[in-house]
């Protein structure tokens, strides 16, 4: 329980940094006096640990729609960097949740995707082939399968 609030904690301070709307801040700042309201019970049933797990997954996933809007305004002004960083923080939080989140999983997956081969594309084209078998790596973390990532590691690889 008192896990779940140091999450919860991090989770607001971390989005006030970020400039988090009050859209999704509101709904967290609630999140946390619920849970809070719970530890002074000291309650720990099984059917409070689903709740406060059912709690953390809401969190994340407004969490996650909020990072996946950074992300794609970010490589909308041409920060691939920024965005690419946003999109690993995002595919880490579609691990956390889990299921029923299964577009914002496609978003995650195809902006990290896009943005990490872009970089890859652009480090090779300067002739850094460490940087770019760095990023197309990290597009093969998440999809494995990709026959365009790899192709070109495979070309990088040679170069």
């Amino acid at each position: 329980m008192v896990e779940t609030i140091s999450v919860l904690t991090l989770l607001i301070s971390e989005n006030l940094k970020n400039n988090m709307t009050k859209a999704v801040l509101l709904p967290l700042g609630f999140i946390f006096l619920l849970m809070t309201a719970d530890v002074a019970t000291a309650q720990t049933s099984p059917a409070t640990s689903a709740i406060n797990e059912a709690v953390l997954r809401q969190a994340n996933t407004l969490v996650l729609r909020q990072k996946l809007a950074d992300a794609k305004s970010a490589a909308t002004r041409g920060d691939l960097a920024g965005a690419a960083k946003l999109y690993e923080d995002c595919n880490a939080l579609v691990e956390q949740i889990g299921s029923g989140i299964d577009a914002e999983t496609a978003q995650t997956i195809s902006g990290l995707v896009a943005t990490r081969f872009e970089l890859a594309r652009r480090a090779q084209s300067r002739g850094d082939l460490i940087d770019a078998n760095t990023e197309v790596s990290r597009v093969l973390r998440v999809e494995p399968q990709n026959p365009a990532a790899l192709a070109f590691k495979r070309q990088n690889d040679q170069m």
